[in-house]
């Protein structure tokens, strides 16, 4: 008996030291753009881009929960927009823990931007670059919880960004890992239909998930974009929806589920939900998650608007 007690805490001992080791990238991104006249003869154009990638440690928690625990950022993150009616002036906020790398990645991003908006890079005429550096205060930094539904909780996050110069703050927003707890929120349903990765195989081909409405993510999110939006853009989705998942793969060693939905639901004046696309990947031997990542997509109908995504991924 001695022999079988000392085997089973070898083994959750093994287990869990083994989950323990699994590190994560979670990375995201939300960009969007508008062109249009103020009182038929003002121009007014914006361009909004930020994004952050994050590495994180996973640990294994009781009742099913993984918990995932800051370790550093890969690449410096950023938030780059443009200012006044006619977008002439552009403005480029990173941020970085590494001293020696903050603000040295502006050139870079600034190269790419160019490429995939030239419509918006031709007319500016002035850039304004602000480094940043992140300090982690205390010991976790930034951590949250998810369940083996997908559901996400526990949001924690004591990182803080500090301009590398005086005065300390710039006057723009730059809350980009804030932003990070609301976006899980958006992420927070689960994706089974009631069982378990392990009964897979009794899925049924189609099903459907949670009634889902954004409002009050999106609300939060908005306020934590921009000055303006929180003052000025009050998001009501006019009707919640549901996406359709499947099992897209399933093989030996993972399975893939995918959900989809098309809605066109007004969240603000023209604005709709176009599409939203998630997906997860989970290993079958020890349901470790692979991958989970969503995709939403929202513009009014002249293709205005934009969109956001998160994919939080095992690399290793």
């Amino acid at each position: 008996m001695k022999k079988l007690c000392s085997i089973a805490v070898f083994l959750f001992v093994a287990v869990t030291g083994l989950a323990g080791e699994l590190k994560y990238s979670l990375d995201y991104q939300i960009c969007g753009s508008a062109a249009s006249r103020l009182l038929f003869f003002f121009p007014l154009r914006v361009y909004y881009d930020v994004s952050a990638s994050i590495n994180f440690a996973a640990f294994p928690q009781p009742e099913g929960k993984t918990r995932f625990v800051f370790e550093n950022i890969p690449c410096s993150a950023y938030l780059l927009r443009t200012l006044g009616f006619g977008a002439k002036t552009l403005v480029l906020l990173t941020a970085d823990m590494d001293e020696a790398r903050a603000g040295l990645l502006s050139d870079n991003i600034l190269s790419l931007w160019r490429k995939e908006a030239p419509e918006f890079a031709a007319r500016i005429k002035h850039v304004k670059k602000f480094p940043h550096f992140l300090v982690k205060d205390g010991k976790d930094g930034l951590s949250f919880s998810r369940d083996n539904e997908g559901r996400y909780g526990d949001f924690f996050l004591n990182l803080e960004t500090r301009f590398v110069y005086q005065p300390s703050r710039t006057g723009f927003y730059f809350n980009i890992f804030p932003m990070l707890g609301e976006l899980l929120n958006i992420l927070n349903h689960p994706f089974t239909p009631s069982l378990g990765i392990s009964n897979v195989h009794q899925f049924p081909a189609e099903w459907n998930g949670d009634w889902l409405d954004f409002s009050s993510a999106l609300n939060r999110l908005g306020a934590l974009l921009e000055k303006v939006v929180k003052s000025l853009v009050t998001v009501e989705q006019q009707s919640p929806f549901r996406l359709k998942f499947r099992v897209s793969e399933n093989g030996p060693d993972e399975v893939e589920i995918c959900g989809d939905a098309f809605p066109d639901v007004p969240v603000w004046k023209s604005f709709m939900i176009r599409e939203i696309f998630r997906r997860v990947r989970v290993r079958l031997a020890d349901e470790a998650l692979v991958l989970d990542e969503i995709w939403i997509g929202i513009r009014n109908r002249k293709g205005q608007g934009g969109f956001g995504r998160l994919r939080l991924q095992l690399i290793n």
